[in-house]
């Protein structure tokens, strides 16, 4: 019942799109403790985003969109001047399994639609690469101000949602032995450390 739920509050984050499901990643970690898992996940969460809705009764963590860059992958909708920008939202929920804490961690990709973009929409504009809504988005009007503000889904970013979980992991691990963090170091860094120490020891 929990992770029905849980994956519910997927559906109403990623704008009613649970049902692409192949975003979660997911990772059994090394605690019975819920409290702990969930203190580890706002914590790495919190140093990659803006943390939003937070509810440990159901264990979920969301954060607030972020914009960042992505260079050197032009769409046929930058060429025609009708791409806009890119930002991420993440996702991580913690659910048991008998004794086990299991956390998924999904991370969305939404693509900002210019006013370009928007008026290609309303001509009917179609073709590969194509990044824009397939209809005007109700409100919008030619010219507005919130013509900015339109974000459509572009799927999910599996490679920086492991790297989340792994993380969470490493940072669960840590807190499960009593280990604190160096000085300015993240449990992401903390993780690669450990993983060239353990090269160097054959390990």
């Amino acid at each position: 019942m929990k992770r029905t739920v849980l994956l519910a509050a997927l559906a109403v984050v990623a704008g009613g799109c649970g049902a692409h499901l192949r975003g979660w990643q997911e990772e059994t970690l090394a605690t019975h403790d819920a409290q702990l898992a969930f203190d580890a996940g706002k914590e790495v969460l919190s140093r990659h985003f803006e943390l939003g809705e937070t509810s440990w009764t159901r264990g979920t963590i969301e954060t607030k969109p972020r914009a960042f860059d992505k260079k050197g992958l032009e769409t046929l909708a930058d060429l025609r001047g009708g791409g806009g920008g890119w930002r991420r939202m993440a996702v991580c929920e913690f659910d048991r399994d008998g004794l086990s804490i299991v956390a998924r961690v999904a991370v969305r990709l939404e693509r900002q639609a210019s006013p370009q973009a928007m008026e290609a929409a309303q001509q009917g504009e179609e073709g590969p690469g194509r990044e824009v809504p397939s209809s005007v988005p109700r409100g919008y009007a030619e010219g507005s101000q919130g013509d900015r503000d339109v974000w459509t889904d572009a799927g999910y970013d599996d490679a920086m949602a492991r790297e989340l979980l792994g993380e969470i992991v490493e940072r669960v691990r840590q807190m499960e032995a009593g280990e604190a963090l160096p000085k300015d170091q993240t449990p992401g860094e903390a993780l690669e450390e450990g993983k060239r120490i353990g090269a160097e020891q054959g390990f």
